[in-house]
């Protein structure tokens, strides 16, 4: 059955692996290389046609090897998890037959639960969005298990189910972080692009077809099919046939996906779509002329007979502004516990190694406006001459104020550890837009005024997509991004995400 996806945002990419602009442009150039070499020798360009050829035969079969990889490491996991808590809830003790019979089912259950949150298409689902539903899939399928132990009369303790669902959640999302970077190297190697028609001929479809060309998009688009718009001159791809002709233009160049420019297109050309790749078991994306954002954002509502894209604001409401503020405080709480034996050895080490204080104080913006003073470990020489620090995120790879310390204070963010204070107290948050100086924002103020929406953040959606070697303008645009997709479950994918940033020292310096 032909599955019709909500509108297509061009931001897989960006979930999974950063920016497009934080990566090596010749990296990018030899991966789309290599995919367009791979489907050129794989496919002729044209297929006398015949008896229908299986047009998901490449990337759409890969999916479904996915999909059963991951089928069997959710399954996998629960079972160690139900196991591991029994083992620290009931130390030396053997499971009993009934709890060891519901262990036996819950990858059973745990399947079914994650098939009906959809979590068995990885083509479909941003790693974000991802996230949010492994959380909801898990806390049902826990639900589930529970009142089976009731059922059946086993003694599934509280402590038991608690040390289950936190085990669980961590050990679903690392093998699913394993398996997303393979699908992130098949795309790249163009093993996992799907070869994708293009419908619509528009200057919309000439914009799509340049948004498919980038490796990472996993789609190989093959060429246009002409609808009822006018035809526009094409950009290197020819127009294959009409709409009249879909589904023999599918068997013929075995795509695996329509892409539909939604521009011009009548709702009879659309309904052609829907049947050809019913019958033929294609993927349908619809472009929607949309800034990038969460599909979690995203409704589909019928109005009369059409059907319209509904946008759910992005504002913080009362309990949800409460809720981010408990979350500051708790995690700022135990990141400071946990990193205060550092601190004397910071302060030590700065002081051995350069003149000056050991803090660096500086104001900076934050929400509204307001400005602030913002507290972090000393990276720099004192005395030094001056620079221009007025350019939007300015920031020298290779500063030469630099003290050897500082170098490596700032390699694994340790300088930012005085900002903990900053949440505390209420100046910043964890996850937000970094706070820019005060001089910086007073001199680009038309420029920087909509970042000031949230409160600023110790580590932000830039942060974890290339940290300092995005330009200013991807920079601002990835906290604009941040601003009108914020949500509890992104906010807590970016703290797993900085983790991983930090330790691998990806951009920083």
């Amino acid at each position: 059955m032909a599955r019709t996806q909500r509108p297509h945002l061009d931001t897989d990419a960006l979930y999974d692996n950063g920016s497009s602009t934080a990566r090596e442009l010749n990296d990018t150039q030899a991966a789309e290389a290599r995919l367009h070499a791979a489907s050129a020798s794989a496919v002729p360009a044209a297929v006398p046609s015949g008896p229908a050829v299986p047009a998901g035969a490449g990337a759409l079969r890969r999916y479904r090897q996915i999909a059963v990889g991951l089928a069997l490491s959710d399954a996998a996991c629960v079972v160690v998890a139900l196991l591991a808590s029994y083992a620290l809830r009931y130390p030396g003790q053997l499971v009993p037959a009934r709890e060891a019979a519901i262990i036996a089912l819950a990858p059973l259950v745990w399947i079914v639960v994650f098939y009906t949150f959809d979590l068995y298409a990885p083509q479909h689902l941003s790693a974000p969005e991802e996230l949010r539903r492994v959380i909801g899939a898990s806390g049902v399928g826990v639900v589930l298990l529970v009142m089976g132990s009731y059922w059946s009369r086993s003694s599934f303790s509280r402590a038991w189910v608690g040390l289950t669902f936190a085990l669980v959640l961590v050990l679903e999302l690392l093998p699913r972080r394993w398996w997303r970077a393979y699908q992130w190297r098949l795309r790249m190697d163009g093993r996992l692009a799907l070869r994708t028609l293009v419908v619509g001929t528009s200057a919309e479809a000439s914009r799509l077809v340049e948004i498919l060309r980038v490796a990472a998009s996993g789609f190989l688009p093959l060429g246009y099919v002409q609808t009822s718009d006018p035809t526009v001159a094409a950009n290197r791809l020819p127009v294959l046939g009409r709409i009249g002709e879909l589904d023999r233009l599918v068997r013929d160049h075995a795509a695996d996906c329509l892409f539909v420019a939604s521009t011009g297109i009548t709702e009879a050309d659309m309904s052609r779509v829907t049947q050809v790749a019913r019958e033929t078991e294609v993927e349908v994306r619809v472009l929607a002329n949309l800034p990038q954002m969460l599909t979690s954002r995203l409704a589909l509502l019928k109005v009369g007979p059409a059907v319209a894209v509904a946008l759910r604001p992005v504002r913080l409401s009362g309990p949800q502004a409460a809720m981010k503020r408990a979350i500051d405080l708790a995690v700022a709480s135990v990141v400071l516990l946990v990193t205060m034996p550092l601190w004397p050895v910071i302060a030590l080490a700065i002081r051995l190694d350069s003149r000056g204080p050991v803090l660096f104080h500086q104001e900076r913006v934050t929400k509204d406006g307001r400005i602030f003073r913002m507290h972090k470990f000393r990276t720099m020489r004192t005395g030094d001459p001056a620079l221009d620090t007025t350019r939007p995120f300015f920031k020298l790879e290779s500063d030469p104020r630099l003290t050897r310390v500082g170098t490596f204070l700032r390699r694994y963010s340790l300088d930012e550890l005085p900002q903990l204070w900053n949440v505390l107290v209420g100046d910043m948050s964890i996850v937000g837009p970094r706070p820019l100086p005060a001089d910086q924002v007073a001199a680009n103020a038309d420029l920087l005024t909509p970042r000031q929406a949230v409160p600023a953040g110790v580590t932000g959606w830039w942060q974890i997509n290339g940290r300092s070697r995005v330009t200013a303008e991807e920079a601002l645009r990835l906290d604009l991004f941040y601003i009108e997709n914020w949500s509890p479950t992104l906010d807590l994918y970016i703290l797993l995400k900085t983790f991983a940033a930090v330790v691998g020292r990806d951009g920083a310096y």
